[in-house]
């Protein structure tokens, strides 16, 4: 085999590699993680906003139940350390939501969040259309939900 045939396969192989790499390191960061003690059992993985290049994951946990008379969410970073939890109220509707339709959709849940304290909490959309607005939040919650339907 002549050095040139040897550079060749060399340089093949180096990209090869690569393309593997770069490959795996997408499939990788694409995965949801594994669900941490501590968090609920129903809740739904809301993955941060891409930053373009594989990256390590970013996201939060967020789940919702019906208690009390309330329906409350709690959000846990992606190790499981609780970030915030409180009541929700339904956006444009009389009445609790029940345990059976706290469905959450995680594409549409990602997208919208108001600041409580110095937390970003999600703005919850349910599989059925539901939005749920953080109680302590809810006007500002509202506000944003009406400029979003003025500009669609």
């Amino acid at each position: 085999m002549s050095p040139f045939e040897k550079a060749v396969y060399v340089i093949a192989g180096l990209v090869l590699l690569l393309i593997v790499g770069v490959v795996g390191a997408y499939w990788w960061t694409s995965r949801a993680p594994g669900r941490p003690p501590g968090v609920r059992a129903e809740a739904v993985f809301l993955w941060a906003p891409a930053v373009g290049l594989p990256a390590p994951r970013r996201g939060d946990w967020l789940a919702c139940w019906y208690e009390g008379k309330q329906t409350l969410c709690q959000i846990n970073d992606i190790d499981g350390s609780m970030e915030y939890a409180g009541a929700f109220i339904p956006y444009a509707r009389n009445g609790p939501i029940s345990n059976g339709e706290l469905r959450i959709d995680p594409m549409k849940s990602r997208l919208n969040a108001v600041k409580v304290g110095e937390v970003f909490v999600p703005l919850v959309y349910l599989e059925s259309g539901e939005i749920l607005i953080p109680a302590s939040k809810y006007e500002e919650g509202v506000r944003l939900l009406q400029r979003l339907e003025r500009t669609h």
